[in-house]
């Protein structure tokens, strides 16, 4: 998922998924809320979350927002869920049986959830809700997502009526039949487009007037304001803990002003500004008066560079790019924050992560080099090459300053170019119309999939850099067939040696979700997937 806030979501759940994430910890990085006195918060608390944007439509058919992600996931639920370790853990269902060849899931649903308006939820419900995702006149731009189950295009091509592969035996038994094992499933099936969805209440307005089974409902909705949700009396995993949560919206990510806000008392968490975090950890005002919570990301911050446009058609010029860029003095001296220098496109905590990967050291004469094989010695004739981001921050504005800088010593001008909005943005990007540009990538679901095959299948809508290799297709093609988890480590691993090696991306860094609670806040998990996946029905208010 592109983050539309800065420059912009796979899923095999192991201990060891958790041992490679604990190394990014550092000791002291997370003050962990006491959550065992959670039974004497005051009732009727509200808790009180900023937005840095607008998240859009609330309907689970349309959801690609991380802002949108951070309300819906209060709102809906699916039939599983993550836990903040990326382990999937029931939710509607109370159980679930996979096939020996992996093409058959089979979810026992509990009995008694109901939806907002007072309806029980059963098993036909989830048909009608992924066959909604599937329709054609729905457009859901995360339809891909479930196209595996067995008769998807048939019914998205207008042949079938119905979507075979999805059925309900009886109330409480849901079948889904894929057309071919497809290991990433279950984790799409915990994100909160896979959540269900009560056909009476779906109309033009579902977006803004969302009715799901979670534990939150919408109370009020002021666009540009405040999104208000209370507490689901009736949930079916009990009653979240506090009675409000209070969404406050901001405008073009002003992030300065949330954390003023954040420190006069008005919100009850914060990002931490990159330009604050050092004074923050070392300023005892904040760290005896405030909760300090770190934890690594999912995520990937990247140059993409569009091979359809020359001279990045040459895959040296790519190389010599990635080798000429400092990213190790960009993230200890600009980004901050916690972050670490990307040495290639996954990050740690998803299967495939290989920590012995270097990806490309600074080697400036390396880069020249392979420059000068390119024929561009010393950057002769070299045009120069726009760069498009749609983050305005200060922070941005000097990684591009320093990446002007490093490519300038080999002859090479690139120059900053500014979305007025997302839309203009990934208007330019998804039309391939920018040389190079400035991105982020954040995991949808926990599982190599979602950076390799997303960001570099030959056929993905969000390969933006124009990247083809036949290989490469047929290896991420074998991964998402492959039910053996070492087998799949091994794939990945060696399908992004392959990419990397010829560079359409030069990978920068992966940010850490830094993030200050104030003293009163108890039981705050922050996970892996970060903000958006907070389970606020477990958090409490506890003031003295």
């Amino acid at each position: 998922m592109m983050k539309k806030n800065s420059t912009p979501k796979f899923r095999l759940m192991s201990a060891a998924i958790v041992s490679v994430l604990l190394f990014l910890l550092w000791a002291g990085s997370v003050l962990a809320a006491d959550s065992s006195k959670n039974d004497q918060a005051k009732p009727g608390a509200e808790y009180r979350v900023p937005l840095a944007s607008e998240p859009g439509k609330l309907d689970p058919a349309y959801i690609t927002s991380v802002y949108a992600v951070n309300v819906a996931l209060n709102i809906f639920d699916g039939l599983v869920e993550f836990d903040k370790d990326l382990n999937i853990v029931p939710a509607i269902a109370r159980r679930w049986m996979i096939s020996r060849d992996h093409r058959t899931y089979t979810f026992f649903l509990r009995k008694g959830v109901k939806f907002h308006n007072g309806r029980e939820v059963i098993a036909a419900d989830f048909v009608y809700s992924l066959q909604r995702l599937l329709d054609p006149e729905t457009q859901s731009p995360v339809a891909s997502f479930f196209s595996h189950i067995l008769g998807a295009s048939e019914f998205h091509e207008g042949k079938s009526q119905t979507v075979n592969g999805l059925s309900a035996p009886d109330p409480y038994t849901f079948k889904i039949e894929l057309r071919e094992p497809f290991a990433p499933f279950i984790s799409i099936l915990a994100t909160v487009n896979a959540a269900v969805v009560p056909k009476e209440a779906v109309g033009p307005d579902f977006g803004k007037t969302p009715v799901g089974t979670g534990p939150f409902r919408l109370h009020t909705r002021e666009p540009g304001n405040r999104i208000v949700l209370s507490a689901n009396k009736a949930y079916f995993a009990g009653p979240p803990i506090i009675e409000t949560l209070n969404f406050r919206i901001y405008s073009n990510d002003q992030w300065e002003v949330i954390f003023n806000d954040f420190e006069k008392g008005l919100l009850d968490q914060a990002f931490i500004p990159s330009d604050k975090y050092d004074e923050i950890i070392a300023t005892s005002r904040y760290t005896k008066n405030y909760q300090f919570s770190s934890t690594p990301g999912l995520n990937l911050v990247y140059i993409g560079m569009n091979q359809s446009i020359p001279p990045f058609d040459d895959h040296r010029v790519r190389q010599a790019v990635s080798y000429a860029v400092d990213t190790e003095t960009i993230v200890r001296e600009i980004t901050k924050r916690g972050s670490v220098p990307a040495k290639g496109v996954l990050p740690p905590g998803i299967a495939g992560f290989d920590p012995n990967f270097k990806g490309y050291a600074y080697d400036v004469e390396k880069a020249r080099k392979l420059l000068a094989e390119a024929g561009y010695p010393k950057g002769e004739n070299f045009p120069p090459a726009d760069i498009w981001t749609v983050s305005k921050s200060e922070n941005v504005r000097k990684q591009l300053e320093a990446c002007q800088k490093y490519l300038a010593e080999i002859g090479i001008q690139i120059i900053p170019r500014f979305a007025k909005n997302w839309k203009e943005f990934i208007g330019v990007i998804n039309d391939k119309k920018a040389p190079m540009f400035y991105a982020a990538w954040y995991a949808d679901y926990p599982d190599a999939d979602n950076f390799l095959y997303v960001l570099f299948h030959s056929r993905s809508s969000t390969n933006r850099m124009g990247y083809k290799n036949a290989e490469v297709d047929k290896m991420l093609e074998q991964a998402r067939r492959e039910t053996d988890y070492l087998k799949r480590v091994t794939m990945y691993r060696k399908t992004e040696r392959t990419v990397m090696n010829e560079a359409p991306v030069l990978c920068l860094h992966i940010n850490t979700f830094n993030n200050l609670l104030q003293p009163w806040v108890k039981g705050m998990e922050i996970g892996y997937l970060g903000a958006p996946y907070i389970p606020f029905r477990k958090v409490s208010i506890r003031r003295r």
